[in-house]
């Protein structure tokens, strides 16, 4: 598969992605991301769907300029009901439906990574259209994507819900992420405000952020849309991250 300059390679044929996207991981998201307990399901989102999992390259050989992973489910209720527990919920629901023999009916987007020189190349919405089209190939009714918007982490102590209705001058979401989907045909179902849990104890948190917490208390930290939540006496730190749930219709 090819878009212009970039060629689509997917794990099916270049297992090597697997590695290229724990690299890549670990330079794009912020630390605390990396500690997500459902993300020990990339192991068999790969293994049982390595044609979902794919890289934009340049030339043969090339180190990735994005990766997508994706993941099909089955979700047979409206969009509106999609569940508030969003990115956890989806990646482990694929996993488990593919292992009930329950055959997908839809698409949900996982993670979309740029690499730091090829930003600003509009790569983002070259990889979500390349979802589509996986999805669409393989007979799936659309797209759903718990999506994290990307400008929330210089708000963090606005509602979700408050966030989710800003627009800019183009009535186009406000939040750059978000527009891109938006842009590519899809709408803003609503929030999935406990998208991600990621727990810790207080001194993992204080490795995670290089912050101290000297008292219990809800913490802004680099890179959270919203706070973390200390108790010291419990010892323990928990990261509850809301998304936005958005649903791309099949392709005409």
């Amino acid at each position: 598969m090819t878009d212009s300059k970039y060629t689509i390679i997917t794990a099916t044929d270049h297992p090597e992605i697997w590695d290229a996207n724990n690299t890549m991981a670990r330079i794009v998201w912020p630390e605390l991301m990396l500690h997500d307990p459902a993300s020990a399901y990339f192991d068999e989102m790969f293994k049982y769907f390595p044609e979902y999992q794919f890289a934009l390259i340049e030339n043969e050989g090339d180190s990735p300029a994005a990766i997508g992973n994706c993941i099909p489910l089955y979700w047979d209720n409206k969009p509106e009901a999609l569940p508030d527990d969003g990115w956890d919920w989806a990646i482990e629901k694929g996993v488990k439906d593919h292992e009930a023999g329950c055959a997908p009916n839809i698409l949900c987007a996982i993670q979309v990574m740029v690499s730091p020189d090829h930003q600003k190349q509009g790569l983002s919405s070259k990889a979500v259209s390349a979802m589509k089209r996986i999805g669409a190939d393989k007979g799936l009714q659309g797209l759903i994507a718990p999506v994290r918007p990307s400008l929330k982490t210089q708000y963090p102590i606005t509602p979700i819900d408050h966030y989710v209705r800003w627009t800019n001058g183009d009535g186009l979401p406000f939040d750059p992420w978000m527009r891109v989907h938006a842009r590519l045909g899809a709408r803003i179902v609503r929030p999935c405000v406990t998208a991600m849990r990621i727990p810790g104890t207080v001194a993992e948190w204080e490795k995670r952020t290089g912050m101290k917490f000297p008292e219990s208390g809800d913490y802004v930290v680099p890179g959270a849309l919203v706070p973390v939540k200390i108790d010291c006496e419990a010892d323990t730190g928990l990261y509850i991250e809301p998304n936005v749930w958005m649903h791309h219709p099949p392709l005409g």
